[in-house]
C-alpha cells in the first residue's frame, strides 16, 4: 500500500456515515493493510490532535487498534 492509498482510505473510514459501512469499508481493505497504512493513521492522529480535533484523532487511534487485531486474526 503506498501513503496515498492508505491516505485515500483513511479518508473514506472517517467518513463512514455509520458503523455498518465501517465495518463493510474494514472487511474490505483488512487484507491491504500494512505497516504504510498504520503508519499513515498514526501520523494523521498526530495531525489531528495538533488541529485541536482530539475525538477525531482518538477515533481513527481506536478504529486503527481494531483493524492492528482483526490482521493479526487473519
Amino acid at each position: 500500500m503506498t501513503q496515498q492509498e492508505a491516505l485515500d482510505l483513511i479518508k473514506k473510514l472517517l467518513k463512514a456515515k455509520d458503523e455498518d459501512q465501517l465495518m463493510q469499508l474494514v472487511s474490505l481493505h483488512l487484507p491491504s493493510v500494512d505497516g504504510v497504512f498504520f503508519g499513515t493513521a498514526d501520523a494523521v492522529a498526530r495531525q489531528l490532535d495538533e488541529d485541536g480535533k482530539a475525538s477525531a484523532a482518538n477515533a481513527l487511534r481506536g478504529l486503527t487498534d481494531r483493524m492492528l487485531s482483526m490482521k493479526m486474526l487473519i
